[in-house]
């Protein structure tokens, strides 16, 4: 008896391994050896008349790690009441005139796909120019609030300090002397980044595998080049951005866990969605993940949305920290006026962690990512809106405009007719 209870100790550890394992399976996948044509290459495969070829099609381009979640995938069940975009009707932004939500989506915004989630159904899901529910778009600047929730989790759990700096927790940056005023805090709230001249981002992007130039030794080995970070915060942060503040978020993260990021996204987010597709993560010649390199299907990302509802709401423990939800949600109180970042939106928007706190309505946030792909969440309707897009412009004005009213219109038609 004494030597099966040994044995059974002896096993538990392996056991609790092998159960891990295999709630989460990263593969390595190598860039395509498809040809993209004859007029698109590395150097502007994310340029605005090819955003739809790059931004579905970046396997072409980059290789990356395919994320799969082994549990079965909760589906998405049907609304009762649909909601129908040719005719609902709001106010154009660019011209003032009326026109109804499709016209919106598919002319001012390009969009690719939308999905409306209310109560966790779905409400209204449509898809354009080729684009389908199990397709993977590239979320490019919008994996930046993605980070920011992950570490946000990551110091939940004691993993992260938020007061400490940076070098604490990657050894192999103990001699960047210029990260030593970084702390944890301030690189996840991203509200200010080193300032880089338009030479160091071209190097940067290169390093990464984003467009040619030097790739020798990845992205960490460029990140620790001797004297990289003796600069000072630049004076005029771009927010909402990513650069390469945000690849050391991903370092710290790689090292606060002790697996690659991949293995704690999966692991301490991805698996909760109950995915129904794969995601993809783009890496650079070595094999790290890039800061902005995320790739989720439409559905798996309006998922998202709706487990910080579920999060907020539940009355259990939850891997998403209250106190983060919290932050993004607390009303700007007298702060009315936006930041030039967010001109376009309601007064009272700003940037927290890498979302928007939106203006007006209470308990309102998104993601913005770049030419227009966003997730909208809507706390007390407990409603959320992807969209996937290719709008010409990584950002305007007038794109956060016809964003708010699309928003607006669409939540205003998921409710009763007596609380509109």
């Amino acid at each position: 008896m004494r030597h099966w209870l040994t044995l059974l100790v002896l096993m538990v550890p392996w056991a609790w391994t092998l159960h891990a394992a295999e709630e989460c399976v990263i593969e390595p996948v190598t860039r395509s050896t498809r040809d993209p044509g004859a007029w698109i290459d590395q150097d502007n495969w994310l340029a605005p008349e090819n955003l739809r070829i790059g931004l579905q099609s970046f396997g072409r381009f980059m290789p990356s790690l395919k994320i799969r979640a082994t549990e079965t995938a909760q589906m998405l069940r049907p609304a009762s009441r649909q909601l129908e975009l040719d005719k609902l009707k709001a106010r154009d932004p660019l011209d003032q005139q009326p026109r109804d939500v499709g016209f919106l989506l598919a002319t001012r915004l390009y969009a690719d796909g939308l999905l409306v989630l209310r109560d966790g159904k779905v409400a209204s899901e449509r898809y354009w120019n080729g684009l389908v529910a199990q397709d993977q778009r590239l979320l490019l600047g919008g994996t930046r609030p993605i980070l920011s929730l992950m570490g946000a989790m990551a110091v939940a759990q004691g993993k992260l300090s938020p007061d400490r700096s940076i070098i604490r927790y990657i050894p192999a940056l103990s001699g960047q002397t210029g990260l030593r005023k970084l702390s944890i805090r301030r690189l996840l709230e991203g509200e200010s980044s080193f300032d880089w001249s338009s030479n160091d981002v071209s190097d940067w992007l290169a390093a990464g595998g984003w467009n040619t130039g030097n790739t020798a030794g990845g992205i960490r080995a460029w990140l620790n080049q001797p004297g990289r970070w003796d600069r000072d915060f630049s004076p005029n942060p771009q927010l909402g951005e990513v650069g390469p503040d945000s690849d050391l978020l991903v370092w710290a993260l790689a090292e606060a866990y002790r697996v690659p990021l991949t293995r704690t996204f999966c692991q301490e987010l991805f698996e909760k969605l109950r995915p129904e597709s794969a995601a993809l993560w783009l890496s650079d010649s070595q094999g790290t993940e890039l800061s902005a390199g995320l790739a989720l299907s439409l559905r798996d990302f309006a998922r998202l949305g709706q487990l910080l509802i579920d999060a907020r709401n539940s009355n259990r423990r939850h891997k998403v920290p209250n106190w983060f939800i919290e932050t993004l949600t607390a009303s700007a109180g007298l702060r009315i006026a936006n930041s030039p970042d967010l001109a376009g939106l309601r007064k009272g928007s700003e940037y927290r962690y890498g979302f928007v706190h939106l203006g007006g309505a209470p308990n309102r946030i998104a993601i913005l990512g770049p030419y227009g792909n966003s997730l909208y969440v809507d706390f007390d309707r407990r409603l959320v809106i992807a969209i996937f897009a290719a709008y010409p412009r990584k950002h305007s004005a007038g794109m956060r405009a016809t964003l708010e009213q699309v928003w607006d219109m669409l939540g205003s038609a998921t409710q009763p007719s007596g609380k509109r």
